[in-house]
Protein backbone atom coordinates (compact mmCIF):
# COMPACT_ATOMS: atom_id res chain seq x y z
CA UNK A 1 0.00 0.00 0.00
CA UNK A 2 2.83 2.41 0.90
CA UNK A 3 4.55 1.68 -2.40
CA UNK A 4 1.36 2.49 -4.33
CA UNK A 5 1.02 5.81 -2.47
CA UNK A 6 4.62 6.72 -3.21
CA UNK A 7 4.23 5.84 -6.89
CA UNK A 8 1.02 7.86 -7.10
CA UNK A 9 2.71 10.87 -5.46
CA UNK A 10 5.70 10.54 -7.80
CA UNK A 11 3.41 10.31 -10.86
CA UNK A 12 1.51 13.41 -9.73
CA UNK A 13 4.76 15.32 -9.32
CA UNK A 14 5.92 14.29 -12.79
CA UNK A 15 2.60 15.35 -14.35
CA UNK A 16 2.62 18.74 -12.59
CA UNK A 17 6.23 19.35 -13.55
CA UNK A 18 5.58 18.33 -17.15
CA UNK A 19 2.54 20.62 -17.44
CA UNK A 20 4.40 23.54 -15.86
CA UNK A 21 7.40 22.94 -18.10
CA UNK A 22 5.21 22.74 -21.17
CA UNK A 23 3.45 25.99 -20.25
CA UNK A 24 6.66 27.89 -19.59
CA UNK A 25 8.30 26.37 -22.67
CA UNK A 26 5.36 27.43 -24.84
CA UNK A 27 5.48 30.96 -23.44
CA UNK A 28 9.24 31.25 -23.95
CA UNK A 29 9.01 29.81 -27.44
CA UNK A 30 6.14 32.08 -28.44
CA UNK A 31 7.74 35.25 -27.11
CA UNK A 32 11.14 34.21 -28.45
CA UNK A 33 9.76 33.60 -31.94
CA UNK A 34 7.96 36.95 -31.95
CA UNK A 35 11.08 38.75 -30.74
CA UNK A 36 13.39 36.96 -33.16
CA UNK A 37 11.26 37.93 -36.16
CA UNK A 38 11.99 41.60 -35.56
CA UNK A 39 15.64 41.27 -34.58
CA UNK A 40 18.78 41.59 -36.59
CA UNK A 41 21.21 38.69 -36.96
CA UNK A 42 23.64 40.57 -34.72
CA UNK A 43 21.05 40.78 -31.96
CA UNK A 44 20.26 37.06 -32.21
CA UNK A 45 23.95 36.12 -32.08
CA UNK A 46 24.38 38.41 -29.07
CA UNK A 47 21.47 36.65 -27.35
CA UNK A 48 23.01 33.25 -27.97
CA UNK A 49 26.41 34.36 -26.68
CA UNK A 50 24.93 35.93 -23.56
CA UNK A 51 22.45 33.14 -22.78
CA UNK A 52 24.71 31.29 -20.31
CA UNK A 53 25.80 34.46 -18.44
CA UNK A 54 22.16 35.55 -18.27
CA UNK A 55 21.16 32.13 -16.92
CA UNK A 56 23.76 32.36 -14.15
CA UNK A 57 22.63 35.93 -13.44
CA UNK A 58 19.07 34.65 -12.99
CA UNK A 59 20.33 31.87 -10.70
CA UNK A 60 22.50 34.32 -8.76
CA UNK A 61 19.49 36.56 -8.11
CA UNK A 62 17.38 33.56 -7.07
CA UNK A 63 20.01 32.36 -4.59
CA UNK A 64 20.56 35.89 -3.32
CA UNK A 65 16.85 35.94 -2.51
CA UNK A 66 17.31 32.88 -0.31
CA UNK A 67 20.34 34.46 1.35
CA UNK A 68 18.59 37.78 2.05
CA UNK A 69 15.53 35.99 3.43
CA UNK A 70 17.79 33.87 5.63
CA UNK A 71 19.55 36.92 7.04
CA UNK A 72 16.21 38.65 7.68
CA UNK A 73 14.97 35.71 9.77
CA UNK A 74 18.25 35.61 11.73
CA UNK A 75 19.85 32.61 10.00
CA UNK A 76 23.62 32.54 9.72
CA UNK A 77 24.65 33.00 6.09
CA UNK A 78 27.42 30.43 5.44
CA UNK A 79 27.77 29.77 1.72
CA UNK A 80 26.82 31.21 -1.67
CA UNK A 81 27.41 29.26 -4.88
CA UNK A 82 26.63 30.22 -8.48
CA UNK A 83 28.09 28.15 -11.28
CA UNK A 84 31.88 27.98 -10.89
CA UNK A 85 31.94 30.65 -8.17
CA UNK A 86 31.79 29.85 -4.45
CA UNK A 87 31.95 32.14 -1.43
CA UNK A 88 32.19 30.58 2.02
CA UNK A 89 32.14 32.10 5.49
CA UNK A 90 34.80 30.73 7.83
CA UNK A 91 36.23 31.75 11.18
CA UNK A 92 38.20 34.60 9.58
CA UNK A 93 35.40 35.88 7.34
CA UNK A 94 34.32 35.32 3.75
CA UNK A 95 36.64 33.63 1.26
CA UNK A 96 36.29 32.97 -2.46
CA UNK A 97 36.93 29.55 -4.02
CA UNK A 98 36.36 28.00 -7.42
CA UNK A 99 33.43 25.61 -7.24
CA UNK A 100 34.55 22.24 -8.57
CA UNK A 101 31.46 20.30 -7.50
CA UNK A 102 29.11 19.63 -10.40
CA UNK A 103 26.25 18.94 -7.96
CA UNK A 104 26.16 22.58 -6.83
CA UNK A 105 27.06 24.20 -10.17
CA UNK A 106 23.45 25.27 -10.68
CA UNK A 107 23.54 27.37 -7.54
CA UNK A 108 23.16 26.94 -3.79
CA UNK A 109 22.87 28.99 -0.61
CA UNK A 110 23.47 27.65 2.87
CA UNK A 111 22.03 29.49 5.86
CA UNK A 112 21.86 27.91 9.31
CA UNK A 113 19.14 28.67 11.86
CA UNK A 114 20.20 30.45 15.03
CA UNK A 115 17.91 29.45 17.90
CA UNK A 116 14.80 27.25 17.71
CA UNK A 117 12.08 29.89 18.01
CA UNK A 118 9.39 30.00 15.29
CA UNK A 119 11.47 27.76 12.99
CA UNK A 120 8.51 26.72 10.86
CA UNK A 121 7.82 30.24 9.64
CA UNK A 122 11.50 31.21 9.48
CA UNK A 123 12.32 28.23 7.26
CA UNK A 124 9.25 29.01 5.13
CA UNK A 125 10.41 32.59 4.59
CA UNK A 126 13.92 31.35 3.80
CA UNK A 127 12.53 28.91 1.22
CA UNK A 128 10.27 31.56 -0.32
CA UNK A 129 13.12 34.04 -0.74
CA UNK A 130 14.47 32.46 -3.93
CA UNK A 131 11.20 32.19 -5.90
CA UNK A 132 10.15 35.67 -4.77
CA UNK A 133 13.47 37.14 -5.96
CA UNK A 134 13.06 35.41 -9.33
CA UNK A 135 9.52 36.76 -9.68
CA UNK A 136 10.65 40.30 -8.86
CA UNK A 137 13.57 40.12 -11.30
CA UNK A 138 11.27 38.81 -14.03
CA UNK A 139 8.86 41.70 -13.51
CA UNK A 140 11.58 44.35 -13.36
CA UNK A 141 13.46 43.16 -16.45
CA UNK A 142 10.22 42.74 -18.41
CA UNK A 143 9.22 46.34 -17.65
CA UNK A 144 12.67 47.58 -18.63
CA UNK A 145 12.60 45.52 -21.82
CA UNK A 146 9.26 46.98 -22.90
CA UNK A 147 10.48 50.49 -22.10
CA UNK A 148 13.59 50.01 -24.26
CA UNK A 149 11.82 48.78 -27.35
CA UNK A 150 13.62 47.64 -30.50
CA UNK A 151 17.11 47.40 -29.03
CA UNK A 152 19.61 44.65 -28.34
CA UNK A 153 19.53 45.50 -24.65
CA UNK A 154 15.74 45.11 -24.51
CA UNK A 155 16.10 41.68 -26.13
CA UNK A 156 18.67 40.55 -23.52
CA UNK A 157 16.46 41.90 -20.73
CA UNK A 158 13.55 39.92 -22.13
CA UNK A 159 15.66 36.74 -22.14
CA UNK A 160 16.58 37.39 -18.51
CA UNK A 161 12.91 37.95 -17.67
CA UNK A 162 11.93 34.64 -19.27
CA UNK A 163 14.70 32.75 -17.50
CA UNK A 164 13.66 34.27 -14.18
CA UNK A 165 9.98 33.43 -14.61
CA UNK A 166 10.96 29.89 -15.57
CA UNK A 167 12.99 29.62 -12.34
CA UNK A 168 10.07 31.02 -10.37
CA UNK A 169 7.62 28.47 -11.78
CA UNK A 170 10.04 25.54 -11.44
CA UNK A 171 10.75 26.29 -7.78
CA UNK A 172 7.42 27.57 -6.45
CA UNK A 173 5.32 24.57 -7.49
CA UNK A 174 5.13 22.10 -4.56
CA UNK A 175 7.02 19.07 -5.84
CA UNK A 176 8.91 16.11 -4.46
CA UNK A 177 10.72 14.26 -7.20
CA UNK A 178 13.77 12.02 -7.35
CA UNK A 179 14.73 12.57 -3.71
CA UNK A 180 14.52 16.37 -3.97
CA UNK A 181 11.90 18.85 -2.78
CA UNK A 182 11.19 22.19 -4.48
CA UNK A 183 11.07 25.45 -2.55
CA UNK A 184 7.30 25.41 -2.89
CA UNK A 185 7.18 21.82 -1.67
CA UNK A 186 9.25 22.76 1.35
CA UNK A 187 6.92 25.63 2.21
CA UNK A 188 3.88 23.38 1.71
CA UNK A 189 5.29 20.74 4.06
CA UNK A 190 6.31 23.27 6.70
CA UNK A 191 2.92 24.98 6.74
CA UNK A 192 0.93 21.73 6.65
CA UNK A 193 1.01 21.55 10.43
CA UNK A 194 1.08 18.45 12.62
CA UNK A 195 3.52 15.61 12.12
CA UNK A 196 4.34 16.60 8.54
CA UNK A 197 5.53 20.02 9.61
CA UNK A 198 7.55 18.65 12.56
CA UNK A 199 9.20 16.05 10.31
CA UNK A 200 10.16 18.70 7.74
CA UNK A 201 11.74 20.87 10.45
CA UNK A 202 13.74 17.98 11.87
CA UNK A 203 14.86 16.96 8.40
CA UNK A 204 16.04 20.47 7.56
CA UNK A 205 17.95 20.78 10.83
CA UNK A 206 19.70 17.43 10.29
CA UNK A 207 20.65 18.08 6.65
CA UNK A 208 21.78 21.66 7.15
CA UNK A 209 23.76 20.84 10.29
CA UNK A 210 25.66 18.12 8.45
CA UNK A 211 26.23 20.31 5.41
CA UNK A 212 27.58 23.06 7.66
CA UNK A 213 30.30 20.81 9.04
CA UNK A 214 28.83 19.14 12.11
CA UNK A 215 30.30 15.65 12.03
CA UNK A 216 27.91 12.67 12.17
CA UNK A 217 28.61 11.70 15.80
CA UNK A 218 27.75 15.27 16.90
CA UNK A 219 24.28 15.23 15.30
CA UNK A 220 21.32 15.07 17.68
CA UNK A 221 20.46 11.35 17.87
CA UNK A 222 17.13 12.04 19.61
CA UNK A 223 16.03 14.36 16.80
CA UNK A 224 17.10 11.77 14.27
CA UNK A 225 15.11 9.06 16.07
CA UNK A 226 12.05 11.30 16.17
CA UNK A 227 12.45 12.02 12.45
CA UNK A 228 12.58 8.29 11.72
CA UNK A 229 9.44 7.69 13.80
CA UNK A 230 7.53 10.47 12.07
CA UNK A 231 8.71 9.43 8.60
CA UNK A 232 7.11 6.02 9.14
CA UNK A 233 3.94 7.55 10.53
CA UNK A 234 3.39 9.94 7.61
CA UNK A 235 5.06 7.73 4.96
CA UNK A 236 7.53 10.49 4.08
CA UNK A 237 9.43 9.84 0.81
CA UNK A 238 12.65 11.21 2.31
CA UNK A 239 12.46 8.88 5.32
CA UNK A 240 14.62 6.24 3.67
CA UNK A 241 17.63 8.57 3.67
CA UNK A 242 17.56 8.81 7.47
CA UNK A 243 19.09 5.32 7.54
CA UNK A 244 22.18 6.86 5.97
CA UNK A 245 22.47 9.56 8.65
CA UNK A 246 22.07 6.96 11.41
CA UNK A 247 24.66 4.75 9.71
CA UNK A 248 27.16 7.60 9.60
CA UNK A 249 26.35 8.75 13.15
CA UNK A 250 26.85 5.34 14.78
CA UNK A 251 29.96 4.55 12.73
CA UNK A 252 31.55 7.90 13.55
CA UNK A 253 30.72 7.26 17.22
CA UNK A 254 32.58 3.94 17.05
CA UNK A 255 29.58 1.59 17.15
CA UNK A 256 30.35 -0.53 14.09
CA UNK A 257 27.63 -3.14 14.77
CA UNK A 258 24.90 -0.49 14.95
CA UNK A 259 26.32 1.17 11.84
CA UNK A 260 26.07 -2.14 9.98
CA UNK A 261 22.44 -2.58 11.05
CA UNK A 262 21.47 0.89 9.82
CA UNK A 263 23.34 0.26 6.57
CA UNK A 264 21.44 -2.98 6.01
CA UNK A 265 18.14 -1.19 6.71
CA UNK A 266 19.18 1.35 4.07
CA UNK A 267 19.94 -1.42 1.57
CA UNK A 268 16.66 -3.21 2.35
CA UNK A 269 14.72 -0.11 1.23
CA UNK A 270 16.86 0.69 -1.81
CA UNK A 271 13.96 0.09 -4.22
CA UNK A 272 12.29 3.26 -2.89
CA UNK A 273 15.34 5.35 -3.89
CA UNK A 274 15.72 6.81 -7.42
CA UNK A 275 18.14 4.69 -9.54
CA UNK A 276 20.77 7.42 -9.80
CA UNK A 277 20.93 7.84 -6.02
CA UNK A 278 21.03 4.09 -5.39
CA UNK A 279 24.68 4.22 -6.38
CA UNK A 280 25.39 6.18 -3.20
CA UNK A 281 24.02 3.27 -1.16
CA UNK A 282 26.23 0.72 -2.93
CA UNK A 283 29.24 2.97 -2.43
CA UNK A 284 28.51 3.43 1.29
CA UNK A 285 28.25 -0.34 1.65
CA UNK A 286 31.45 -1.02 -0.28
CA UNK A 287 33.40 1.51 1.79
CA UNK A 288 31.99 0.27 5.11
CA UNK A 289 32.76 -3.40 4.46
CA UNK A 290 36.20 -2.60 3.07
CA UNK A 291 37.24 -0.13 5.77
CA UNK A 292 35.32 -1.05 8.94
CA UNK A 293 34.64 -4.77 8.52
CA UNK A 294 37.67 -5.65 6.36
CA UNK A 295 35.46 -8.04 4.41
CA UNK A 296 36.86 -8.06 0.87
CA UNK A 297 34.19 -10.38 -0.53
CA UNK A 298 31.25 -8.25 0.63
CA UNK A 299 33.04 -5.01 -0.23
CA UNK A 300 33.71 -6.23 -3.78
CA UNK A 301 30.12 -7.41 -4.11
CA UNK A 302 28.76 -3.93 -3.35
CA UNK A 303 31.54 -2.19 -5.29
CA UNK A 304 30.61 -4.14 -8.41
CA UNK A 305 27.03 -2.83 -8.15
CA UNK A 306 28.23 0.77 -7.88
CA UNK A 307 28.32 3.00 -10.96
CA UNK A 308 29.83 6.51 -10.82
CA UNK A 309 27.23 9.28 -11.08
CA UNK A 310 27.20 13.08 -10.95
CA UNK A 311 25.75 13.14 -7.43
CA UNK A 312 28.48 10.93 -5.96
CA UNK A 313 31.42 12.81 -4.34
CA UNK A 314 34.76 11.75 -5.84
CA UNK A 315 36.31 11.78 -2.37
CA UNK A 316 34.12 8.88 -1.29
CA UNK A 317 34.89 6.92 -4.47
CA UNK A 318 38.64 7.34 -4.00
CA UNK A 319 38.37 6.49 -0.29
CA UNK A 320 36.58 3.25 -1.15
CA UNK A 321 39.22 2.37 -3.73
CA UNK A 322 41.94 3.11 -1.18
CA UNK A 323 40.30 0.76 1.32
CA UNK A 324 39.95 -2.00 -1.27
CA UNK A 325 43.60 -1.67 -2.28
CA UNK A 326 44.61 -1.80 1.39
CA UNK A 327 42.71 -5.07 1.84
CA UNK A 328 44.56 -6.49 -1.15
CA UNK A 329 47.89 -5.36 0.35
CA UNK A 330 48.49 -3.01 -2.58
CA UNK A 331 50.08 -0.35 -0.41
CA UNK A 332 51.26 2.18 -3.01
CA UNK A 333 47.95 2.14 -4.87
CA UNK A 334 46.09 2.64 -1.60
CA UNK A 335 48.26 5.59 -0.57
CA UNK A 336 47.77 7.20 -3.98
CA UNK A 337 43.99 6.93 -3.67
CA UNK A 338 44.11 8.34 -0.14
CA UNK A 339 45.90 11.43 -1.50
CA UNK A 340 43.33 11.79 -4.29
CA UNK A 341 40.46 11.46 -1.81
CA UNK A 342 41.92 14.09 0.54
CA UNK A 343 42.22 16.56 -2.34
CA UNK A 344 38.53 16.07 -3.15
CA UNK A 345 37.12 16.34 0.39
CA UNK A 346 36.81 20.18 0.28
CA UNK A 347 34.51 19.74 -2.75
CA UNK A 348 32.00 17.64 -0.82
CA UNK A 349 28.62 19.29 -0.22
CA UNK A 350 28.23 17.50 3.11
CA UNK A 351 31.06 18.97 5.18
CA UNK A 352 30.20 16.89 8.25
CA UNK A 353 30.62 13.61 6.37
CA UNK A 354 33.81 15.07 4.90
CA UNK A 355 35.29 15.66 8.36
CA UNK A 356 34.59 12.07 9.40
CA UNK A 357 35.98 10.78 6.10
CA UNK A 358 39.16 12.79 6.56
CA UNK A 359 39.75 11.13 9.94
CA UNK A 360 39.20 7.68 8.46
CA UNK A 361 41.68 8.34 5.68
CA UNK A 362 44.27 9.62 8.14
CA UNK A 363 43.86 6.42 10.17
CA UNK A 364 44.16 4.27 7.05
CA UNK A 365 47.33 6.09 6.02
CA UNK A 366 48.87 5.49 9.45
CA UNK A 367 48.14 1.78 9.11
CA UNK A 368 49.91 1.66 5.77
CA UNK A 369 53.01 3.68 6.63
Amino acid sequence: MKSKKKNKSKLSSIIILALAGAGVGFLIGKLGAEAASSLSKTAIITGVLFFVPLFFLAVAFHEAGHALAGVLVKFEFKMYVVGPFLWEKGETGWTFKWNKNVNTSGGMVLCLPVGNHNLKNRFSIYSAGGPLASFLLAGLTYLLATALTASDISYLLMVLALLSIALFVATIIPLHLGGFTSDGGRIWNLQAGGDKSIFELLLLKIIMSSMAGIRPSALDAEELEEAVRLSKKINAPFGVYLHSYFHQLTWDAGNVDAAEKHLQDYIDEIDSIPPGIQNAVWLDAAFFYAYAKRDLEKANSYWNQFKPAALIPKAQIFATEASLYALKNERESSLKKIDEAIIQIPNMIDRGIGIALSDKLASLRNQLI
